[in-house]
């Protein structure tokens, strides 16, 4: 299935490009010379899949932070219920619960915060104040806030100095077309890939996909030409087609 994308989009793809994250939805393509110069993973939204972050530390074992306030007692709790429910001989729920606890201890944590809000409630964060948990370590980011990425798309341009490479997930690009492209048109950083997700819908009258993966580098080495999508690129839905994507002037 294709789909469109305006010129602004263009890129030079990273040579070293690695797949980072389990198979299908979760893993992402990084350069891996971003990998290598990264003093600290700041992970922004992990759910119940902390497999990007659980890859990235075999590469380099560095600190990880990840943010994610819905990640907690009750989450747990109901996850190990419903998996009990459909199967009452499932250890399942209470695996993942076991690996939780396994990977989030010593210098892996979990901080238990939405970001991209200053509010009274203590469940969230702003983006500022996750670079001043970070200190002055030279910082990979993963960002899959489900559209909470927009609040703090300035702030990540005016702090990119501090950012080695990136992956950020970005959500109803429909709507927010004019940001992501000031976004990208501004960004120090090289994008260096591009995959659509596939479990949104593409918009009918341009071909837009409404999801979008990019990935961003500050010390890859860019070929000349792309190739869309990669071979290392996997559908997020494994039972649905991939999106081939097409970069162009007429959106």
């Amino acid at each position: 299935m294709k789909a469109r994308l305006p010129s602004y989009f263009s890129f030079s793809q990273a040579n070293d490009l690695v797949r980072i994250g389990r198979q299908n939805d979760g893993g992402y393509l990084v350069s891996m010379s971003d990998i290598e110069k990264s003093d600290l993973l700041i992970g922004l939204g992990i759910c119940d899949d902390w497999s990007f972050e659980n890859d990235f530390i075999k590469h380099k074992d560095v600190e990880v932070i990840a943010y994610d306030a819905s990640v907690n007692f009750r989450f747990w709790l109901k996850r190990v219920l419903v998996e009990t429910i459909k199967n009452p001989f499932s250890l399942h729920g209470v695996k993942k619960v076991i690996s939780y606890r396994k990977f989030f201890q010593g210098k892996r944590r979990h901080i238990k915060k939405f970001v991209g809000l200053s509010t009274l409630n203590e469940s969230h964060c702003t983006f500022l104040e996750v670079l001043n948990e970070a200190g002055n370590k030279n910082v990979f980011l993963k960002i899959d806030v489900e559209g909470s990425e927009y609040r703090f798309l300035s702030d990540i341009l005016n702090n990119e100095d501090r950012v080695t490479g990136m992956v950020i997930e970005l959500h109803d690009c429909d709507i927010h077309l004019d940001e992501i492209e000031e976004f990208i048109r501004k960004c120090g950083l090289s994008l260096v890939h591009i995959h659509a997700n596939n479990y949104a819908p593409i918009r009918l009258d341009d071909n837009l996909p409404l999801v979008l993966e990019l990935t961003f580098s500050k010390h890859a080495e860019l070929s000349n030409s792309c190739t869309l999508p990669h071979k290392l690129d996997m559908p997020n839905n494994k039972n649905s087609p991939e999106y081939e994507l097409l970069i162009s002037d007429n959106i």
